[in-house]
């Protein structure tokens, strides 16, 4: 038997993960939400630029609840709709549905989800049966899953340090490059990642996934950032970036225990390809994006994954692929620790 979905967004990634659940056999789409008026009445196979699945694209929340989806995956935008992102998945987890999630980043760790969204979703499933589980990038399956497959071959662990090294130049979202990181901004400018405790509550629980698996308690949470920029101007996908703005961004997010950081966050993202100047990490490979996992410790070793293209599938792979453990899971809010490792879903594997 397959498993019928529901599919939320056609965005930068989620049009990935629509047209990986149109081509496999396992998995049935019956029913699609879009944001844009203009999508809106179309099918979704055509929004896409595929033969037509047979499903119209809707907006109206209700024609979806009682499809009998077994589960609904949620690419919707979460950025200033943060807590709007995780209400909407609460009327399908009562009703029966499970839900995967790439947008709702408060909860990559159960224990640490705010109290209200806590019992939001916990009472959902409660009353539906369902199982809720947030996969993401970062956080997320790049820095918590690839660190936990990195430990398997550690002895003894001093620090593990989970590295973003990413190139944002093209991308078209105002608010989230200048407000949330800052770039194009002036140098006294506090972004809203920094200001706030929107770090802690974003990237603590990959710290905290971490030092679960290392058995170590977090004792405290300390942010370091820094910024630099460059002496000319350059156009970005998201507007102008003017010289002596920032350019570049580097932070990072430590837990600390008995004073020393065991596990890092870390992030050095550029609104600019030029790097020849700058002053902190870059990926290993000639490329826009990597996530490295470096291990501190007796062995010390790095794994980094890098691409040229093709990201937003991998990202979009990691929701789609978890469909049926969170379908077998036990009811309630699941982490990463909860679910057993999966891989492609079976006939998505060629020969």
């Amino acid at each position: 038997m397959g498993y019928k979905v529901i599919h939320v967004g056609t965005g930068n990634v989620g049009r990935f993960a629509l047209q990986a659940i149109l081509r496999n056999p396992e998995l049935e789409l019956v029913g699609h939400y879009v944001n844009s008026p203009e999508k809106v009445g179309k099918d979704s196979g055509e929004l896409i630029g595929q033969p037509k699945a047979g499903v119209t694209a809707t907006n109206n929340w209700a024609d979806l609840y009682d499809l009998g989806a077994d589960c609904l995956i949620y690419f919707g935008d979460n950025i200033g709709r943060e807590e709007e992102a995780i209400r909407d998945l609460v009327p399908f987890l009562e009703r029966g549905t499970n839900a995967i999630t790439f947008s709702g980043f408060t909860l990559a760790h159960p224990d640490l989800t705010p109290p209200h969204q806590r019992k939001m979703i916990d009472d959902a499933c409660a009353k539906g049966n369902s199982t809720c589980f947030f996969t993401g990038m970062d956080p997320g399956w790049a820095t918590t899953d690839l660190a936990i497959a990195a430990l398997t071959a550690a002895d003894q662990v001093d620090c593990v340090r989970v590295c973003e090294l990413g190139y944002f130049g093209d991308y078209t979202a105002e608010m989230a490059m200048r407000d949330y990181f800052g770039f194009g901004r002036d140098k006294d400018f506090v972004p809203v990642f920094a200001g706030g405790g929107f770090a802690e509550q974003m990237w603590t629980p990959t710290l905290q996934v971490i030092a679960d698996v290392l058995g170590k308690e977090i004792e405290e949470v300390k942010l370091v950032w820094e910024t630099d920029g460059l002496d000319y101007d350059i156009e970005t996908g998201f507007g102008p970036v003017k010289a002596g703005t920032t350019a570049y961004l580097h932070f990072e997010l430590q837990a600390l225990n008995d004073g020393k950081p065991f596990v890092i966050v870390e992030h050095v993202d550029s609104c600019t390809r030029d790097i020849s100047k700058m002053k902190w990490k870059r990926p290993h490979a000639d490329v826009d994006l990597a996530y490295r996992i470096e291990i501190e410790g007796s062995p010390s070793f790095d794994l980094e994954l890098s691409w040229r293209k093709d990201g937003e599938i991998m990202s979009s792979m990691a929701v789609i692929n978890a469909v049926p453990v969170v379908c077998a899971a036990e009811p309630g809010l699941a982490g990463v620790l909860d679910l057993p490792r999966y891989g492609p879903i079976k006939r998505t594997v060629r020969g």
